[in-house]
């Protein structure tokens, strides 16, 4: 058996703490590497973090999803939109049926605590507020989530947040025992084929270490490097930094400067050409790359930036700006530095290791920044959008001042779905902050803070105010394309200037084809199908998708059934695996049905909550198929049997239209 999977999943709990960075670093030698024509191995929960350096790796078979209290009519009521209420009055805020991984949720201060957990239809564990973020935790729910995998609203200034990885086989639902504040919550869904990712207390310990030691080079020792210094001219003047010729991976680049030109350095672009490409995969300030969007200098309590895949930290009497995103390249690496002005004498050093990897199972690093001083009123600005697979692993927003900017919502889109599968309840608690980190107290967490405001302290610079969010267990697949949009204010009303760095991985080759697509209501479609839902019945339907302050009424025709129904679609050549995406009508709440795949089992289909807007009621939804139902067919029929339950109420499948998606690598 070939080392990374060895090492993926109980291989990796025996080892000690101490040895951590070189399990990182990949296979030892004389090991075997994955044979090529393999799709890349799922990396999910706790081991994405112990396996760090596999973070380019594409994910093929999951799908990514959120659940929000965000108001689906695009309006900044973002806390009441809860999936249900039990019969006990608990609010439910997280329900899905499995197998899964939730990878992150985050409360509103201790807003409706204590919370409920249930997984897999076991008790309830009652999680506290004061239960998390304890740095020597004496057992119970404490040691369970310890922090940095958990934190309290002083930790965070101003949320409370759950971000060990929780896995489920059948079934997790967590709920508030009061009224809740906003409140949102990222998760994949996995195929019934694909087992959950495992969860045990020493790899726990190992991660809440490994993210504890946040912002120190994690990357093995021994490894090649470069190092020099240069000076940086003029204003967009570029400035050769290093060449890496080969196969490699860097697994950390730094840039120091004196700590009186750090602001000139950080204000530089960073630009990245990999295997000979005319424009840059990463072409950025330097300061964004390292998580500080706004002003540059050495705060006297903690680190500028202390995160597990950047950082900005004093050096003697330097600032120096770390990246150790492992960004893997075929034929070589061109990097240069484009002056802000100068000069600035720069000192750099490069680290890397072989990358013996199939080059197809892997994204790019890639970094844009997008300049925007005068925001459309009422229209999301668009920060990233990427035709191509891969993942998203960052962000770094300027929002200019801390204060009612920080309502506007990300909604994060992939594959094309017409619906974000991330709509999030506002920016700073997408920085894992709350009430505008407690009106404005800068923070530097191990994947998430306020580095930097207009609050400084006297004689810094001042250039805004920006939080980043990196994203590693919680990352967001696409394979496809992936948009972020992002309000600017409560109801894209701010007329502030932003600044925004994407950071994620991506190959321009999508890693799923678009397929068959049905109408049930439709007779032509439904003919060519052979779509049968007794009973069913269908309705016009004239309303807009959930989410975005301002949206066009689109008109179709829902079936909807409290039986069966069977269709055949087509599958693209050479499929994998796949998915199934439905457009539904979001006002039924609570939609749950059986979903067999030419007569075999392929797991439980639902759909929590729901719109009580009518005026937005479409909603896309994806579903994974198993890829041993699909290997080797040209075309599958596909059966949904209603379930209908009470608490919460199921009353109705319905369905405008069915895309079948399958699974390719690239290259294939």
């Amino acid at each position: 058996m070939w080392c990374r999977r060895r090492l993926g999943r109980a291989g990796v709990l025996g080892v000690a703490l101490a040895v951590l960075s070189s399990l990182l670093a990949g296979c030892p030698p004389g090991e075997p590497s994955a044979p090529a024509g393999d799709l890349p191995p799922p990396y999910l929960g706790l081991d994405a973090y112990l396996h760090f350096d596999k973070l380019p790796y594409l994910e093929i078979g999951d799908r990514v999803a959120g659940f929000s209290t965000a108001d689906p009519g695009g309006s900044n009521r973002d806390g009441g939109n809860v999936l249900g209420t039990l019969p006990d009055g608990e609010r439910v805020l997280f329900d899905q049926v499995g197998p899964g991984v939730v990878t992150f949720l985050r409360m509103q201060e201790d807003t409706g605590g204590p919370w409920h957990l249930s997984v897999d239809g076991g008790p309830d564990t009652v999680v506290h507020a004061g239960d998390l973020g304890q740095v020597r935790p004496a057992g119970g729910i404490a040691a369970r989530f310890p922090y940095p995998l958990s934190m309290n609203v002083a930790e965070s200034q101003g949320s409370t947040i759950l971000a060990a990885p929780l896995p489920y086989a059948k079934s997790l639902r967590f709920t508030s025992s009061g009224a809740n504040g906003n409140f949102y919550a990222l998760y994949r869904r996995l195929a019934i084929d694909v087992p959950p990712p495992t969860a045990s207390t020493a790899a726990t310990d190992r991660v809440a270490a490994l993210l504890a030691a946040a912002g120190r080079d994690p990357a093995p020792a021994g490894i090649p490097h470069r190092e020099g210094t240069l000076t940086l001219g003029g204003a967009g003047v570029a400035t050769p930094v290093t060449t890496i010729g080969g196969r490699q991976q860097i697994r950390a680049l730094s840039l120091r400067a004196p700590a009186g030109a750090a602001a000139t350095l950080g204000a530089a672009r960073l630009r990245i050409y990999w295997d000979g490409e005319a424009a840059p995969s990463v072409d950025a300030p330097v300061k964004f790359l390292a998580g500080d969007g706004a002003g540059v200098y050495q705060p006297a309590d903690r680190p500028l930036v202390r995160a597990l895949p950047s950082a900005i930290t004093p050096d003697g009497t330097d600032l120096r700006f770390s990246l150790y995103w492992p960004m893997p390249f075929t034929s070589g690496a061109r990097i240069e530095l484009v002056s802000a002005g100068g000069p600035v004498p720069v000192t750099w050093s490069v680290r890397y290791e072989p990358f013996t990897d199939p080059p197809n199972w892997v994204g790019e690093f890639h970094a844009n920044y997008t300049d925007i001083p005068h925001p459309a009123p009422g229209e999301d600005m668009t920060f990233l959008d990427y035709r191509g697979s891969g993942k998203l692993v960052g962000t770094v927003v300027n929002f200019g001042a801390v204060g009612g900017t920080l309502e506007g919502d990300p909604h994060i889109y992939t594959d094309g779905s017409r619906t974000p599968q991330i709509a999030v309840t506002g920016t700073e608690e997408w920085g894992m902050g709350g009430d505008y980190w407690r009106g404005g107290h800068q923070t530097s967490l191990p994947l998430a803070g306020l580095p930097s405001a207009t609050n400084n302290p006297f004689g810094s610079d001042v250039d805004g105010a920006a939080e980043y969010r990196f994203l590693v267990a919680d990352a967001i697949p696409f394979t496809d394309r992936i948009v972020v949009n992002w309000e600017h204010g409560a109801v894209n009303d701010s007329a502030e200037h932003y600044r925004a760095t994407m950071l994620w991985y991506g190959t321009p080759t999508p890693t799923a084809v678009r397929g068959d697509d049905l109408l049930p209501g439709a007779p032509d479609s439904a003919a060519a199908h052979a779509y049968r839902a007794p009973g069913s019945r269908d309705y016009p339907l004239t309303s807009a998708y959930e989410y975005t302050v301002r949206a066009a009424p689109v008109t179709g025709t829902v079936t909807e059934t409290t039986g069966s129904s069977t269709f055949t679609m087509a599958l693209p050549p050479g499929a994998t695996g796949g998915f199934l995406r439905r457009t539904l009508n979001s006002c039924v709440p609570g939609q749950r049905a059986n979903v067999s795949v030419d007569g075999a089992f392929a797991g439980t289909w639902y759909t929590p909550g729901g719109s009580a807007n009518p005026g937005r009621c479409w909603r896309d939804d994806d579903f994974p198929l198993p890829a041993s139902l699909l290997a080797g067919k040209r075309s599958i029929t596909i059966r949904l049997d209603h379930v209908a339950t009470g608490a919460p109420p199921n009353t109705a499948w319905t369905a405008a239209e069915y895309t079948l998606f399958g699974y390719r690598l690239p290259g294939r």
